[in-house]
């Protein structure tokens, strides 16, 4: 079954009708189907105060079962809580210290607790952009017991191949951690078949949720032996006795809900009602299938968009090979804060980066999403074309 991808731009993101949005890997609009349940809780709990209370937590497991279909985890291995970095928090507080390779490039989130922590935190070069599997090898040492590597690098749009990377730390016995905050739910993800101990995540870009609901998936082999390391009320067996010296913890991840307190239930509806759209509107029934299309159509929107721009006078520091392409393609150019203004002056909508440590803005990040249209491109190009 086909998806009108046209209909659901119309229906599901007014914010679309006035803007030129190519920016999801900063955040994107939020979609009608996540607004509409996250209003529907504020009314609830406006006409009826908390009396609602149990069915906004099964609502919340049916968005964690969701996830769990979609990266073929069991819902026990799924927790909410705020966003990425506090879910990078639980994993530094989770592991004991050891050696870390991670890309050199790599979001500051995924590394800066480590750091902090004192783990020996070791940069793996890039070759062309492309962090390679031969060249994190070569940097293994006896003490090397951690990866962390983001699916898709933030600035670049490198996506690595989580199949081999998952084979490399299993032969190498290597905990995997990925940051998938710019793949999930526009990239197909399978933590057995990848060999995945870790995943964080969070729902304001890729997904249309927006703000404030944090996605961490730990395997339950690695939760029994290290057990959770953030506990609070709702941490414990029989929670609802209110026993204050009930330490009687369940060792199982999704009890690391918001820490072990209350959920962020207007986030956590949200993100149901997003999922809905994924599974129900695009996927026919099948949440792997819903992401499988959009990962579909976010390529036959970067092929067009790269067809476009190669013929101008930008830099392209994005891998171009299919394999290595995500929703992001970034752009150098030495006017690219005054491209920048020009675009924005004219409604469209990208990220404006630099490298780290560069005193200037040379890079331009357009991130397509699955509500983005060939007009989008065509629109973006015309203005590129003029410098």
């Amino acid at each position: 079954m086909s998806v009108d991808w046209e209909e659901i731009r119309h229906d599901q993101f007014p914010a679309l009708k006035n803007l030129v949005y190519i920016m999801a890997a900063s955040a994107s609009p939020i979609s009608k189907s996540a607004y509409e349940k996250g209003i529907a809780y504020f009314n609830d709990m406006l006409s009826y105060g908390d009396i609602h209370f149990d069915d906004f937590m099964d609502e919340i497991d049916l968005a964690r079962e969701n996830i769990a279909h979609y990266i073929n985890a069991e819902p026990e291995e799924i927790a909410f809580l705020t966003n990425t970095s506090s879910c990078m928090n639980v994993i530094a507080r989770l592991l004991e210290k050891g050696e870390i390779l991670y890309p050199s490039i790599e979001f500051p989130a995924s590394i800066h607790i480590f750091r902090r922590l004192g783990f020996n935190c070791k940069r793996i070069p890039p070759w062309d952009n492309k962090y390679l599997i031969e060249d994190i090898k070569k940097m293994i040492t006896k003490n090397t017991k951690y990866i962390i590597h983001s699916h898709v690098q933030s600035l670049t749009g490198f996506k690595q191949n989580l199949n081999e990377l998952g084979d490399f730390c299993k032969e190498h016995r290597l905990i995997n951690i990925i940051n998938a905050t710019q793949s999930f739910f526009s990239f197909e993800i399978d933590v057995i078949k990848q060999n995945i101990d870790i995943i964080v995540s969070n729902a304001v870009k890729w997904a249309a949720c927006g703000y404030g609901a944090g996605i961490l998936y730990i395997n339950e082999k690695l939760i029994k032996e290290k057990g959770i390391p953030f506990s609070s009320w709702l941490s414990v067996e029989d929670p609802y006795s209110l026993d204050n010296e009930n330490m009687r913890v369940l060792n199982k991840t999704r009890y690391m809900d918001a820490f072990g307190g209350c959920p962020n239930f207007a986030a956590l509806l949200s993100l149901k009602g997003g999922l809905d759209l994924i599974k129900n509107k695009i996927g026919n029934g099948n949440i792997q299938n819903g992401v499988k299309k959009i990962q579909e159509r976010i390529i036959l929107l970067t092929t067009k968009f790269l067809d476009e721009i190669k013929n101008l006078s930008y830099r392209i520091i994005t891998p171009l090979e299919i394999e290595s392409r995500s929703g992001i393609i970034t752009l150098e150019h030495e006017k690219a804060e005054i491209i920048y203004e020009h675009l924005v002056k004219n409604n469209i909508y990208v990220t404006l980066k630099k490298y780290p440590n560069f005193s200037r803005s040379t890079l331009l990040r357009f991130a397509f999403n699955y509500y983005n249209n060939f007009e989008d491109i065509t629109k973006a190009i015309n203005q590129l074309r003029k410098y």
